[in-house]
């Protein structure tokens, strides 16, 4: 149970590095803005494959060195802190975009006439 907390929270602290350094670049940097919960599935997912090669062909021909991660119970462990990390960060992400976008609609809205028959409204 350790270890799996313990994957968790490093899960958990690269989404945070990851959102952060997107942020950053997405702050200073002109052009396309960079998803950082895409990044990090794509980092998480890579993570997972290379463990599972890790656990299932190097650790398994070494079990005397490596014998307590190259069960398939402790990969499994690992495999659901990974996923569960990539879980809370689309689910982070999708309460964060609907609570942004419903504040923008409480906002007021520009409104610009530009004839008697019609008029634009503009969010700021």
């Amino acid at each position: 149970m350790a270890n799996f907390l313990f994957d968790l929270v490093s899960n958990f602290a690269l989404l945070a590095i990851v959102l952060i350094a997107c942020g950053l670049y997405n702050r200073f940097t002109p052009g396309p803005a960079i998803n950082g919960v895409h990044v990090f599935a794509a980092l998480a997912l890579a993570a997972f494959v290379f463990d599972a090669a890790l656990t299932f062909l190097v650790f398994a021909d070494a079990q005397n060195r490596y014998g307590k991660f190259s069960t398939p119970a402790a990969f499994f462990s690992r495999a659901t802190a990974y996923m569960l990390a990539i879980v809370a960060a689309f689910a982070w992400h999708h309460v964060a975009r609907r609570k942004r976008s419903a504040k923008i609609r409480a906002d007021e809205a520009l409104v610009i006439r530009t004839s008697p028959y019609s008029e634009s409204h503009l969010r700021m």
